[in-house]
């Protein structure tokens, strides 16, 4: 999983017999295999934000602008 997914072009892991997945394709497939899990976890961190408190919206807006868009707007439809 890497954000680099350009800098491993598909011959160089032939060898390696490994897939380079983007972390936003990465994590919706996780969404997809374990929605109650992967759901859960947005909550869980803004409940461990104290100071400065954060909502669910607010972890998954961190989440956004950390390059996981179609990641967080599937997340908000299943909340």
């Amino acid at each position: 999983m890497t954000f680099t997914v350009r800098d491993f072009p598909a011959e160089s892991l032939q060898a390696f017999d490994v897939e380079v997945v983007h972390p936003d394709a990465f994590l919706l497939d996780q969404l997809d295999l374990y929605p109650g899990m992967i759901t859960r976890v947005p909550r869980e961190l803004s409940e461990d934000y104290v100071d400065p408190p954060q909502s669910v919206g607010d972890v998954l807006g961190t989440l956004r602008r950390a390059g996981v868009p179609r990641f967080t707007d599937e997340v908000r439809r299943y909340l």
